[in-house]
């Protein structure tokens, strides 16, 4: 199976410095997943999947409409709790953790249980739960539309390899083993 990752478009959360949230896509995030959907349009893709988030089905959804599709929900690809940081300005978490956020989800190893969040492990383990479930579907191209910290745990657990942030809308093609 060929599986394509794509990080949502840029959001209201991301243009204002903010940590998560369920935002939308800002104007700018809006013509990148119109770009998208033209770009992915015609590779023959069978199932959409994203995050319960607006911002990935709002991302999603113009390539949903191309292609005649459903988006498939599935909340194991949701974006990791931040927890207490959750929609917060990122000056907040980097004074609280030490590090800004894109820079601590490159880790994978974090743990923000005790701002009542999510752990790296409680992430990894959602994400190959749904990578399990994938992988049992009968689809030759899938594409999962999900956020920056869950990109990275789906290269890690189809690839082996660890990789740092993604820009906003654009496609990783990957092949499940």
């Amino acid at each position: 199976m060929e599986i394509i990752i794509v990080r949502h478009g840029e959001s209201e959360a991301n243009k204002a410095g903010t940590t998560g949230g369920d935002t939308d896509l800002t104007r700018e995030g809006r013509l990148q997943a119109q770009g998208l959907a033209e770009r992915l349009a015609g590779l023959g893709i069978e199932a959409i999947y994203c995050s319960p988030l607006k911002r990935t089905s709002q991302t999603a959804q113009p390539l949903a409409d191309n292609i005649n599709k459903q988006l498939i929900i599935d909340k194991r690809i949701a974006e990791v709790n931040w927890g207490d940081f959750d929609g917060k300005d990122e000056k907040l978490f980097i004074k609280a953790i030490g590090m800004h956020p894109r820079d601590c989800l490159d880790t994978y190893s974090y743990d923000f249980r005790s701002y009542n969040g999510e752990s790296s492990s409680d992430v990894e383990a959602r994400v190959k739960s749904f990578v399990e479930d994938l992988k049992e579907q009968p689809y030759k191209l899938v594409l999962v539309v999900c956020h920056g910290g869950i990109v990275r745990w789906l290269h890690y657990i189809i690839t082996g390899d660890k990789i740092g942030w993604q820009p906003n809308a654009e496609a990783l093609h990957l092949k499940t083993k």
